[in-house]
């Protein structure tokens, strides 16, 4: 009983070497497991044998990074916080946002340059219209960065809130023009192969993750953080659009998906529109309250 009591703990609360062996038997065993199923597909007792061990393998294996999680995430905090910008990166909600928001504008200015130098070559509308999205959704990034590294006051802030407010109704017509030729004239996206489960799953992150965030940034004061917060969400939007239309031509492109995209389209469309209007008038208010404020305190 001893014995059985001292496995059943070892087990329990794993120690670094016996871990290192499981993993490695249990990568070994997925392994047979799978070149046995694709070598010889007809099921015999070896073959429920080796599902038996990989599927315990598999419940171990997720019960190992459970108990473990929470200390290696201690012990990754822990390191983080010996540098002045992880640790940062760590405590500053917003300046997280501006971090991780900076390496997506890096990323949207290489592929608005390759866009852009690959419609004027093939003097494509249909590429030129995504190249003018793109580039309107970089220069709104943009604006906000250089408004809070060069001017992070109240009233800076409220005009870049409101000149984003002004980028997405450019950015609606541009959307809009996408929309036209994707109804028009047929057109659409086309991922190969798996390639479009792959997309579809990000997408669908990417929409959730800019919806939590939508609610997390209306907790902020800073308006910047809450204009990346909608680029974000508006980008997310009009993935769901390319989605949609991938998905028609992948899975039904024997039939006319137009009116159906169209509708998609649109709504994200009326959806963008009206959340410019909104930062517009927001953004006005804002203004307006700093301009009685500041005329108080001169009478003062």
């Amino acid at each position: 009983m001893n014995i059985i009591k001292k496995i059943w703990d070892k087990i329990k609360q794993p120690k670094a070497i016996f871990l290192v062996l499981f993993y490695i038997l249990f990568v070994a065993t997925i392994s047979v497991t799978l070149t046995l199923v694709i070598l010889k597909p007809e099921q015999t007792p070896i073959h429920y044998i080796l599902y038996t061990l990989s599927a315990v393998g598999l419940a171990y294996f997720v019960y190992t990074i459970v108990i473990f999680a929470p200390r290696f995430k201690q012990n990754i905090i822990k390191f983080l916080r010996k540098f002045k910008f992880t640790s940062e990166m760590l405590d500053n909600y917003g300046y997280r946002t501006i971090i991780f928001s900076f390496f997506s504008f890096v990323l949207n200015v290489a592929y608005v340059a390759f866009i852009g130098v690959f419609a004027i070559m093939t003097k494509s509308a249909w590429y030129i219209s995504i190249a003018v999205y793109y580039l309107i959704l970089t220069l709104m990034k943009g604006n906000v960065f250089y408004s809070k590294k060069k001017h992070n006051t109240e009233i800076k802030q409220a005009r870049a809130y409101r000149y984003c407010g002004i980028m997405f109704i450019l950015l609606m017509i541009a959307l809009s023009g996408i929309i036209v030729l994707i109804y028009t004239s047929n057109m659409y996206f086309e991922y190969v192969g798996i390639m479009i489960y792959a997309v579809a799953s990000y997408t669908f992150y990417k929409l959730t993750l800019a919806i939590i965030n939508i609610f997390k940034a209306r907790r902020q004061e800073d308006l910047y953080i809450q204009s990346i917060r909608n680029i974000n969400l508006t980008s997310a939007l009009v993935s769901i659009i390319v989605l949609q239309v991938a998905m028609f031509q992948a899975f039904s492109p024997e039939n006319n998906t137009s009116f159906a995209n169209g509708l998609t389209g649109g709504a994200v469309s009326l959806i963008i529109l009206l959340l410019g209007i909104f930062m517009i008038v927001k953004a006005n208010k804002k203004l307006q309250q700093i301009q009685q404020k500041e005329k108080k305190d001169a009478k003062k």
